[in-house]
């Protein structure tokens, strides 16, 4: 057998016998190779061949320095890589490092084309297979990963001896290691590079890219101090918790440098981000120590797992030999250090972003969180951050303070507290006995029984609300937190003008009980506001939340509880609004949230800074919200189980803004799945809609049609008539798919006798707006062009009365339909290319426009007649989505642009060029749209049907024809 072939099948058993024998010295290794028993045995031949080759070879650099070893099989041996030698279009210059599964080159392009020096990998000969599939998954991340201190890939692809090669950024720099150490960089300086690091694996993590193999080595500093992140050889695409195996990492997921690797790496366990957070917390305790957290006796790669797997570091100040360096470590990084190199994942930090947020907390001389907020704690660090501040005060505090003031203010304290503990009490059973008072009116031990069993729900509600204005005079306590209660429980039966009405005595009641200005008041201003909110009364929440951030501004309190409500309720308020807005004041609330635990307040803020992010078109933040969101639910369950469907459909959403089409369906179905299991109808249909949704925005129009009809069904039942607003929601988008399968005459059936134009736009939403556009263009591919111009003028009053809250891109998709269907081409493309200049785009959508934008502007260049214009965007766009690797998910827009392709050459008399194009576009056309209904394919079928007759083939002209005809009757 080939000794590769070995190294493939076997490579985990072997990595450990290795470590095992490179730990013993030569002639006890004999002894020991004789030794082997079992299993162990059968790879005795093979330890003695690798053992006597790597002779020359460091102990503990044999991975890290894999020689080129004997085979029998291997055709790559004798492929040149020496310098002059060409890959592919760069020229080797020199050996830049090595790995266990390649050689990195610095290079230069042949072909002239870009004069920068590049960095390429190149696999050992022995490594085979196995490389290009590890090369192949890198040149994915790597192309998906944008960040400033991530090395950026260039090119990557097989030269002429079939052998794999990355082409990357070429780093003038030492690793981190060195360069801190050669530099002398004091203790803040080597923190702020971890920052930088830290900020390149969040981004990497934001992507779902764990790196797995976070070391000095793979950590550049330039002469700038600026880091740049390299090898992604062997991070694995995060799904979930876990990572996705393939046979190369289920192989090679050990070839990692073990000083760096998680327990749960040595454990072979599946690895998540907080995998990451303790690989570089090791970088981190190295860095700032000046040794790594294990000490070992024997020094044996089996000693070093089994220390990483069940022995707690040290104290980093007990590793560190400087005294100084002791007493920096000692505290606060010391708590740092040992929250993130924690055994159990869970029990690090959350993200590598809270690990950062920690550090830069200690570079401020503010609390960090991996330390017990105690007022001991929290007054040093007040007093590092003012001490000429402090130093001033406590002068006079000790001219004034003596051991009777102490005792004084101890005793003062002491009743504080004991009065604190009884109104509490008194509170507690003020609630305790009203509560019961009121429910106690429902049972049976009234003068009429029968009636008080019957009443409802409602009916208690509003007699406890009664009583409460004239009960409860002597516990203003107890009456505030019963006025919350109580509104609480309106809002959550959907009765929000009573919700709204105890609010505001809630209000009244609380600045006549603590003042205008405490954090009762400002919490019961925002409680207020948040009511007035859903009652869609946006200005007075706006006045209220404005008058509490003045009063929070007043006293300096920016990081409270209080402002965090007031912050979050802000977001929330300018969704859809002044979402520019709203994102501004959710990331100030989430920044609070992160200083405590995980709970339901960080994942509400996370949901609001999502929507916010997604409506001004911010979606990367969106997606990075969502996914912790996840995250945070799978780390800690059952936090957000509830709500966990509908995010999955949320984080689908984004990914599908951004182009990622087969993440954003997994995630889509994985929510869809979720509310299955929970049998919730609402959560379920929401679901359906939204991967509906994404269907027919990748072109699977029939899909679309099939996931959203359950929802339909659905909305006809006697349970959906409680949700008029969802089921009309459900309608509305049940319509957009049936008018992309091209059902038109089902569209006009779905959205018939419910279209109202008196239902405040802000709270309809857009929903009214869409179902109008539909309809117009319904009416337009049934040719009762007259009915669909009255639709649009009512499209468009729908428009003015909003204010320019609504979105008009699907009237305006209508209404270009309806122009070039009425002859008016000329004047679509117009109002095309000025709505286009209005949002200060080109005219003309350039080459690097989106595929849709460039289909679009295809067929109006044709339908005004504009044959050569049409024909080079067609062909852009159809070259776009060759080029993009998104194709399977473009199907719709690669149809349209087919057909705008062989319509120009028709235009152009090129009649045997556009015969096999016209085909195409039938052929994608069919497979996409409605056989039986659909105008979009008839058209197709008639323009095939005018080529091949004007071709002379009548035969095959008839034939399209018929198929036109069947589908226009």
């Amino acid at each position: 057998m080939a000794l590769q072939s070995v190294l493939s099948n076997d490579w985990p058993a072997l990595s450990q016998l290795i470590d095992e024998a490179l730990a013993l010295s030569a002639p006890e290794r004999d002894a020991w190779l004789q030794s082997l028993d079992g299993n162990r045995a059968a790879h005795r031949d093979t330890l003695c061949n690798l053992l006597a080759t790597q002779a020359a070879i460091e102990t503990g650099d044999f991975l890290a320095d894999l020689p080129v070893l004997p085979t029998a099989a291997s055709t790559a041996a004798n492929v040149p890589s020496a310098a002059g030698h060409l890959v592919g279009a760069y020229r080797l210059i020199e050996p830049i490092g090595h790995g266990g599964m390649g050689t990195v080159w610095l290079t230069e392009r042949a072909d002239g084309t870009v004069k920068r020096r590049v960095a390429l990998k190149l696999p050992h000969a022995v490594w085979g297979d196995a490389f290009t599939e590890r090369l192949v998954r890198e040149r994915e991340i790597l192309a998906a990963l944008d960040h400033p201190n991530i090395a950026r890939l260039y090119d990557a692809g097989v030269d002429a001896h079939g052998r794999p090669f990355l082409a990357m950024a070429y780093v003038a720099g030492q690793p981190i290691d060195a360069y801190c150490r050669d530099h002398g960089l004091p203790l803040r300086s080597r923190v702020e590079l971890l920052l930088q690091v830290m900020a390149a694996v969040a981004h990497a993590h934001a992507r779902l890219v764990v790196h797995r193999d976070l070391k000095p080595g793979n950590i550049l500093v330039d002469d700038d101090d600026q880091v740049v992140l390299l090898d992604f050889g062997i991070a694995k695409l995060l799904d979930g918790e876990q990572t996705r195996e393939t046979a190369l990492t289920a192989m090679s997921g050990r070839a990692l440098t073990l000083d760096y690797a998680s327990p749960e790496q040595i454990r072979g366990e599946p690895l998540g981000t907080a995998s990451d957070i303790y690989s570089l917390a090791v970088v981190a305790y190295e860095l700032l120590a000046g040794g790594r957290p294990y000490r070992l006796t024997r020094g044996s790669a089996a000693e070093l797992e089994e220390a990483i797997a069940g022995i707690e570091a040290p104290r980093a100040s007990d590793t560190a030999s400087d005294a100084l360096l002791k007493r920096q470590l000692r505290g606060d990084l010391n708590a740092i250090l040992n929250k993130a190199l924690k055994k159990r994942p869970d029990e690090r930090y959350l993200t590598m972003d809270a690990f950062a947020h920690d550090l830069r907390r200690y570079l401020a001389d503010e609390p960090v969180e991996a330390r017990p907020d105690g007022l001991s704690y929290r007054t040093t660090k007040f007093v590092r951050r003012y001490r000429l501040q402090v130093a001033a005060g406590a002068l006079v505090v000790i001219a004034l303070m003596g051991g009777t003031t102490v005792a004084l203010w101890q005793a003062y304290e002491a009743r504080l507290q004991t009065q604190r503990a009884l109104a509490e009490a008194a509170t507690a059973e003020a609630v305790q006995s009203f509560l019961e008072g009121v429910f106690l009116t429902n049972s049976g031990d009234q003068v009429d029984p029968i009636k008080a069993r019957e009443r409802t729900a409602r009916e208690l509600l509003d007699r406890g609300a009664q009583r409460i204005e004239t009960e409860l005079v002597n516990a203003p306590q107890a009456r505030l937190r019963l006025l919350g209660v109580l509104a609480s429980m309106y809002e959550k039966m959907g009765l929000v003008d009573r919700q709204i009405a105890l609010r505001r005595q809630q209000l009244d009641e609380a600045r006549r009980v603590s003042g205008r200005i405490s954090d009762v008041t400002v919490t019961a201003m925002a409680r207020l506001a948040d009511a007035l909110t859903t009652a869609e009364q946006r200005h007075d929440a706006a006045s209220l939340l404005r008058d509490a951030s003045v009063i929070l501004d007043a006293r300096n309190d920016h990081d409270s509880r209080t402002r965090f409500l007031v912050e979050l309720l802000q977001a929330s308020l300018d969704r859809r609004i002044d979402p520019k807005h709203g994102l501004a004041a959710a990331r100030r609330a989430l920044a609070i949230a992160r200083r405590y635990p995980p709970d339901a307040d960080l994942l509400l803020t996370l949901v609001v800074l999502g929507e916010n992010a997604l409506f001004i078109g911010e979606f990367e933040q969106a997606r990075q919200s969502f996914a912790e969101f996840v995250h945070i639910s799978q780390v800690h369950p059952p936090l957000g189980a509830n709500d966990l469907s509908m995010i999955y459909g949320a984080l689908a959403e984004a990914q599908r803004k951004l182009g990622d089409f087969a993440h954003a369906e997994a995630n889509q179905r994985t929510g869809l799945e979720i509310a299955r299991r929970r049998a919730e109808p609402l959560p379920i249909h929401y679901c359906e809609i939204q991967l509906s949704r994404l269907l027919v925005d990748t072109g699977r129009f029939r899909e679309s049609v099939e996931a959203a009809e359950p929802a339909w069904h659905w909305s006809h039942t006697t349970e959906a008539e409680a949700d008029p607003a969802t089921v009309h929601w459900i309608k509305v988008n049940y319509a957009e798919m049936l008018m992309a399968y091209g059902r038109a005459s089902e569209v006009l059936s779905v959205t018939a006798g419910d279209v109202s134009l008196t239902i405040d736009p802000q709270v309809a939403q857009g929903l009214d707006l869409r179902v109008l556009s539909f309809r117009a263009r319904a009416l337009t591919e049934l040719d009762r062009l007259s009915d669909a111009r009255a639709v649009l003028e009512r499209s468009r009053a729908l428009l003015a009365q909003s204010n320019g809250k609504l979105d008009s891109r699907s009237t305006d998709r209508a209404e270009l339909q309806w122009l070039v269907a009425s002859g008016e081409a000329a004047k679509a493309l117009s109002s095309y290319r000025a709505a286009r200049v209005a949002k200060q785009l080109p005219q003309t959508p350039p080459s690097t426009a989106s595929v849709a934008d460039l289909t679009e502007s295809a067929w109006l260049e044709l339908e005004a007649g504009h044959a050569s214009e049409a024909y080079a965007q067609a062909s852009q766009a159809l070259a776009a989505i060759a080029n993009g690797g998104a194709a399977a998910y473009q199907r719709h827009h690669e149809a349209r642009a087919t057909l705008v392709l062989g319509k120009a050459l028709m235009l152009q008399q090129r009649v045997d060029e556009a015969r096999p194009l016209l085909e195409r576009a039938v052929t994608l056309h069919r497979a996409i749209y409605d056989p039986q209904h659909s105008s979009v394919l008839a058209d197709a079928w008639r323009t095939l049907a005018a080529c091949r007759k004007a071709q002379g083939d009548t035969r095959a002209a008839a034939e399209a024809t018929r198929e036109a005809s069947r589908i226009d009757a």
